[in-house]
């Protein structure tokens, strides 16, 4: 075979070999006619038997999204900090969370709505399964409407904004049209949908242990949320200044879903945690970029110092960074009642923050979606909003009696109890920002110019979607 410049020409040996080979294809098809068994079609997804793989289907896409969407959350919070070498991280570290174009929540962004729209698509299907009378297991539609309502309310909690199908409802009436924007004052309708999502879970026949206790904490998650935002947004959606002036929530509903679901928990410390499969992980990828790629660690770094720089426990809230700046030794978080190391916050950073087994070696770390912590928290501050302190130092202390910590007596005051309370134990859930805003907390990394330092600023619905319909949107509230 000759050659010229390093690329093959068939001489006449070449043309003989090039003729046999195309004998062989020919009489093999095509050697690219290849099915994959994996593919599973859409008519597939007509049948009742794919109930089951059709809900776990929807909790899958629910993991990724929130594994995707807790990086850029995190690092606009206390939580995380920035030591890698990508802007967008360092820009959400600032506090600028509105910013449409941020890379990493523009990368998230079509992760939740992917989320939103399959566990719409699931319950759409086995609602039709079930009404047909072909649904078998009807705790699969329980779970579907499980799934549902963790995306919407986690939507509610971390966007100011979000696109639902065309005719705005998140019914799956439309998919192939364009995602609509609610507006910036009709966000707080995802936790309407919630609520409604997880009451018709608990109307369900059959319904197991589990699901029911999951259904009605989340249910009490998603009204406990949307009185928090109705503390943190004012007329047509307009974020107020922050600290707000009576920061806590007394939310009936709430309170009662939350001592329904503390009833069927019994004494456990019972926690719902969806756990990234390495086959299912998107990007980007809270684990990955905590524990592997080490562009963000946990902590809270001053200002003026790149988080990097910063390898000891002086210029960190809370952990002692390592030598490098990139990962920790240790957390130095005092309990606020003991003065000793808050091992219970230790426990949840392990969880999240150091790599090990507990967390895949750093890829796959577990998302604690509603615990009997959060329930009591919520009771705690439904009491204290009440003016109820005897009350409120019972939940509080039920809550400490979990981990064997000493009892709370009053000291530090109880708002701040309160809010400390929640950071240690709701840490690495995405309830953060919401609980800065509303108690006057800022990262030391936040500067005065970024959106998140003076009003209460989540994400907007991002550059990835505006792009595609841009006459459907208008500049975000809390953009300059």
């Amino acid at each position: 075979m000759a050659s010229k410049r390093g690329r093959a020409l068939p001489g006449r040996a070449g043309w003989g070999l090039t003729a046999a080979a195309a004998a062989v294809l020919s009489g093999c098809s095509s050697l690219l006619d290849v099915k994959n068994p994996n593919n599973v079609v859409e008519d597939a997804l007509t049948n009742p038997g794919a109930a089951t793989a059709i809900a776990n289907g929807a909790g899958a896409t629910v993991t990724r999204a929130l594994t995707a969407i807790f990086a850029p959350y995190g690092t606009v919070t206390d939580e995380f900090t920035y030591v890698g070498s990508r802007d967008g991280y360092g820009y959400a570290d600032r506090g600028e969370v509105s910013d449409p174009f941020n890379e990493f929540a523009d990368a998230a962004f079509p992760e939740m709505a992917e989320a939103r729209w399959t566990t719409s698509a699931a319950v759409k299907r086995l609602k039709e399964f079930n009404t047909a009378g072909t649904l078998v297991e009807k705790n699969d539609l329980a779970r579907a409407l499980l799934y549902q309502s963790i995306i919407f309310t986690a939507i509610g909690e971390m966007f100011d904004d979000f696109v639902i199908d065309a005719d705005k409802t998140g019914s799956y009436t439309n998919p192939g049209a364009p995602g609509l924007p609610l507006g910036e004052g009709n966000i707080v309708a995802v936790f309407d949908s919630a609520i409604a999502q997880t009451t018709e879970g608990l109307a369900v026949p059959g319904l197991t242990r589990d699901n029911k206790i999951r259904l009605l904490a989340m249910r009490a998650r998603a009204k406990h949320s949307k009185a928090i935002w109705a503390k943190l947004n004012g007329a047509n959606g307009a974020p107020v200044a922050t600290p707000v002036a009576n920061p806590l929530v007394s939310d009936a509903g709430a309170d009662a879903d939350a001592a329904a679901a503390l009833v069927e928990m019994g004494a456990a410390d019972y926690k719902f945690k969806l756990t990234p499969q390495t086959q299912t992980l998107g990007f980007p990828n809270v684990g990955n970029d905590l524990n592997n790629r080490l562009e963000l660690r946990t902590g809270d770094s001053q200002a003026g110092t790149p988080s990097s720089l910063c390898r000891t426990a002086d210029c960190d809230s809370w952990v002692d960074p390592n030598a490098g700046g990139n990962a920790i030794d240790s957390t130095t978080l005092k309990d606020p009642v003991s003065g000793t190391i808050d091992l219970v916050f230790r426990a949840n950073v392990t969880e999240c923050c150091v790599k090990g087994t507990q967390n895949g070696q750093g890829d796959l770390v577990p998302l604690t979606i509603i615990s009997a912590r959060e329930m009591l928290l919520i009771r705690a501050e439904h009491a204290l909003a009440g003016g109820n302190t005897a009350g409120f130092t019972t939940y509080i202390n039920q809550l400490r009696a979990l981990s064997s910590q000493t009892p709370y007596a009053g000291t530090p005051a109880a708002q701040e109890m309160l809010h400390k309370t929640r950071f240690v134990n709701l840490y690495n859930q995405g309830k953060r920002l919401m609980d800065m805003h509303r108690f006057g907390i800022k990262a030391r990394k936040w500067v005065p110019e970024a959106e998140a330092y003076a009003k209460a600023c989540f994400f907007p619905v991002m550059n990835i979607e505006r792009s595609t319909h841009p006459e459907d949107f208008v500049k975000p509230l809390c953009r300059p």
